[in-house]
């Protein structure tokens, strides 16, 4: 009911009014550790997981892989592993694109390579 004299209101600006533009497309997150050298007579290397859990990897051949995949927005891990040969290389990935990349050329070689947000 409108009363003589009173404003109208009605919608207010923009009321009714749609979004021309999308939300944005998620893209999981894929982190990828690498291991790679001379692995000599065995060796160790010990992760991070994504969720914060430790592993431990008795190597035996190089070169060593794995991917974990999130829909967090940011993504964390980490390796360090030792080896019997002479030379070591880590390397950390997100999404294809190179963290971390460190390498070691001694007798029992070891290396520590980390994602500390991404």
């Amino acid at each position: 009911m409108h009363v003589e004299g009173a404003p109208v209101v009605g919608p207010g600006p923009g009321a009714g009014r749609q979004s021309t533009t999308s939300p944005e497309e998620f893209v999981p997150k894929q982190l990828t550790y690498e291991l790679s050298g001379d692995v000599g007579t065995g060796g160790i290397l010990d992760y991070i997981d994504i969720d914060g859990h430790p592993h431990k990897v008795d190597i035996t051949t190089l070169p060593w892989s794995h991917t974990e995949t999130t829909t967090l927005t940011v993504v964390s891990g980490s390796i360090s592993a030792q080896v019997h040969g002479g030379e070591v290389h880590c390397r950390m990935l997100v999404n294809g694109v190179v963290k971390d990349e460190q390498s070691a050329a001694r007798q029992d070689a070891d290396v520590t390579c980390r994602v500390k947000s991404a």
